[in-house]
């Protein structure tokens, strides 16, 4: 129980509040980014999450990255199973091809931005 006390209190999460996200701060709560190339990463995931996610996969996302909380924590706060969470944020498999999932519609809207995001 205490390690995992532990390691909730060093998960990095994507800043909670992108409205009043200023461009000289890092999106990640714990890494720095410098330069235009780390605001254009920043501008990129943030105007993908707002773009390419539907309204249920955003929530999930925002809550389980920008907010740091467990699938599980998501779930019981949504009212959903955890299952859904996970398929929301990472598909399902059907007819041999995954299909939906959050992760899949950021990594493609993310292609080709910069070596390392959106992989």
């Amino acid at each position: 129980m205490a390690e995992r006390i532990r390691a909730e209190r060093h998960r990095e999460v994507l800043r909670a509040d992108l409205d009043r996200f200023e461009a000289g701060q890092a999106l990640w709560g714990g890494a720095e980014e410098d330069g235009a190339a780390g605001d254009a990463v920043c501008d990129a995931v943030r105007a993908a999450v707002a773009a390419a996610l539907t309204d249920k996969q955003r929530e999930v996302v925002e809550a389980c990255f920008f907010e740091g909380l467990s699938q599980g924590e998501v779930a019981r706060r949504l009212g959903i199973a955890q299952q859904v969470v996970q398929k929301r944020l990472y598909g399902a498999p059907r007819g041999g091809k995954l299909v939906g999932g959050a992760m899949q519609r950021l990594r493609a809207a993310l292609a080709g931005l910069a070596p390392g995001v959106g992989s």
